[in-house]
C-alpha cells in the first residue's frame, strides 16, 4: 500500500495510543488482544505495524518498562524483591530473576540500594545553534492538541524520503511550557532540513536565526514550576540571562511519540546572552 500522509497519521496515532496504554498501566493485566483491540487491528497487524515504529512488540515494552521499574524500586529500597518481582508480572522469584538477568546482565539481589541512576542528566550548557533552513507548520489552540500540528509536517517530510529527524517546537513566549490542557497557545513545529532540497508538500520552508542557548535536559515533559530555578541557575553557573525577544525551543530527544511517557527525555533551549559586566 502507498503511503501518504493520512496512512502514516493514522499508523502514527494507534502506535502512540499503545504505547501510552502500556506506559501507564503497568499494574494492568495487558494482554496483545486487548491492545489490539485499542488500535483497532488485529494482533498480528499490530506487531508487524507496532515493531516497525517502535522496534520491539508491544509485551516486549511491557516487559521492559515494568523491570526498568522494578530496577529502580531496588535501588530506591522500597519493598523486598519477591513483592517487586509480583509488582512486575513474574509469578516466582525464579521467574522474576530470570528475566532480569535477561534484561540488565545481572541479578536483582546484585543491585546497590540507593544507587544513583546509570545514566544523569546532563548538566546545563551553552550551544550556539547556527542559522539553518527548516520545514515548519504554526499551531494555534489549545496545550492538548498541540502535537497533532506534527502529524502533517512529519508525515510529508516521510513522504519525501526523509528517514531520520527529531522535531523541535518553538514555544510560545507568553506560555513557554504548556500550563492546562486547555489553555490557547501558538506554537510552531519545525523539522532541519536535513539536506533535502526539494520543496514538501504543504510545508513552509522557514530560516531558522543562529543564537546562544542554554540547554536544560530533562525526564519526561519540563515542569513550568521548575523554570526560574533553572533560570537562577543559568545566570549562576554559565553567567547568561534569558533573552525576552526570542522564543524557547524544545527538542524531544527520544523519538516523539513513540516512546513510553517515562522514558521521554526532552532538551529545552532557553534564548540567552551574556550577562553585562560593571566595569
Amino acid at each position: 500500500m502507498r503511503m501518504t500522509v493520512e496512512l502514516f497519521s493514522l499508523q502514527s496515532r494507534r502506535v502512540r495510543s499503545v504505547i501510552e496504554h502500556v506506559g501507564t498501566h503497568l499494574d494492568e493485566d495487558i494482554s496483545l488482544a486487548r491492545l489490539a483491540d485499542l488500535a483497532c487491528l488485529s494482533p498480528s497487524q499490530l506487531e508487524r505495524l507496532y515493531r516497525s515504529k517502535v522496534g520491539e512488540t508491544p509485551l516486549a515494552t511491557l516487559r521492559r518498562l515494568r523491570l526498568a521499574r522494578a530496577m529502580e524500586q531496588i535501588r530506591s529500597g522500597h519493598g523486598d524483591l519477591q513483592d517487586i518481582g509480583l509488582a512486575a508480572g513474574y509469578g516466582s522469584g525464579a521467574a522474576f530473576t530470570h528475566a532480569f538477568v535477561r534484561q540488565f546482565g545481572f541479578a536483582p539481589s546484585q543491585v546497590l540500594v540507593h544507587a544513583p541512576v546509570a545514566t544523569p542528566l546532563p548538566a546545563l550548557y551553552l550551544e550556539r545553534l547556527p542559522e539553518r533552513p527548516a520545514y515548519a507548520m504554526n499551531y494555534q489552540g489549545c496545550v492538548r492538541e498541540q502535537h497533532t500540528a506534527a502529524v502533517p509536517l512529519v508525515g510529508n517530510l516521510a513522504i519525501a524520503g526523509v528517514r531520520r529527524w527529531r522535531n523541535w517546537i518553538a514555544l510560545d513566549r507568553d506560555c513557554p511550557l504548556g500550563g492546562a490542557p486547555e489553555r490557547i497557545v501558538s506554537v510552531q513545529h519545525f523539522v532541519p532540513a536535513l539536506g533535502l532540497t526539494q520543496p514538501v508538500a504543504q510545508i513552509d520552508r522557514i530560516v531558522q536565526e543562529e543564537a546562544l542557548y542554554a540547554v536544560w535536559h530533562t525526564l519526561r515533559f519540563p515542569r513550568a514550576a521548575l523554570l526560574p530555578g533553572v533560570l537562577e541557575e543559568v545566570r549562576a553557573t554559565l553567567g547568561c540571562v534569558l533573552r525576552g525577544d526570542a522564543r524557547m525551543l524544545l527538542r524531544e530527544i527520544t523519538v516523539s511519540g513513540y516512546t513510553a511517557p517515562q522514558e521521554r527525555r526532552f532538551a529545552v533551549y532557553l534564548p540567552v546572552e551574556p550577562l553585562k559586566r560593571r566595569s
